[in-house]
């Protein structure tokens, strides 16, 4: 019998955490990344955000310089260790094991929502039944 496919697809992403960022460092990736880090900012000033699958907080960081408050999230404790390591300025960021199939389970209240590289392997792994839940 196969494992489930979250569970594969999480046990994935733990084992990849300590070369998350690797994706960052894609010489052709740059300009596109460069203007999102521009973008991003302005699209969560004075916002409370929920990040789903902030893996090792890439996005996390940028999106804390202007947001009011972000909740960090994962499945997997790897890739939030790393994201809790990394410095936040501002002091506006907490982390909660969570899984993205089941955010009613997060507490906090937010009036926006991020999800980043997770999105673009979901649909993937992911069976076109449970779509609606995403």
């Amino acid at each position: 019998m196969t494992e489930p496919v979250s569970n594969v697809l999480a046990d994935y992403y733990e084992r990849r955490a300590p070369h998350y960022d690797d994706v960052y460092a894609v010489p052709e990736r740059q300009a596109d990344l460069e203007r999102l880090r521009e973008l991003i900012p302005a699209l969560f000033a004075g916002r409370d955000v929920l990040e789903v699958a902030a893996g090792t907080g890439y996005w996390t960081h940028v999106i804390s310089a202007t947001a009011r408050t972000v909740c960090a999230t994962d499945y997997n404790p790897g890739p939030l260790a790393v994201a809790a390591s990394r410095a936040y300025p501002r002091h506006n960021v907490r982390f909660d094991r969570a899984d993205a199939f089941a955010l009613d389970q997060v507490s906090g209240t937010f009036n926006a929502a991020f999800v980043g590289f997770w999105w673009s392997h979901v649909l993937h792994s992911v069976p076109p039944a449970r779509w609606d839940e995403l």
